[in-house]
């Protein structure tokens, strides 16, 4: 039963954690907010341009991205999955 509750923990925390980490209300979103991070030059991810990008789609880019990689998922693990899934440097 204790094996149990840690798996279940250690699984809420990879859920939770890309939303945190983030400061977005959802994994869609913080896979959106982590690409335009990654690929915006350094001292830019503050830009109106990201920001603007990231208020107007809302986490809809991040579900396109994860239907088009992970079809056989749902759209949040989909996201997760990608989330995870993108190296920290992509220099």
């Amino acid at each position: 039963m204790k094996f149990f509750i840690l798996i279940v923990l250690v699984l809420a925390g990879g859920y939770m954690f890309p939303q945190v980490y983030e400061e977005v209300d959802g994994p869609c979103q913080a896979l959106e907010k982590k690409l335009v991070r990654d690929n915006t030059e350094n001292g830019l991810e503050n830009s109106v341009i990201s920001n603007l990008a990231l208020s107007i789609s809302n986490g809809d880019l991040g579900e396109r991205i994860a239907d088009d990689k992970f079809p056989n998922l749902p759209t949040r693990l989909g996201c997760l999955a990608t989330y995870y899934d993108i190296p920290e440097d992509l220099a």
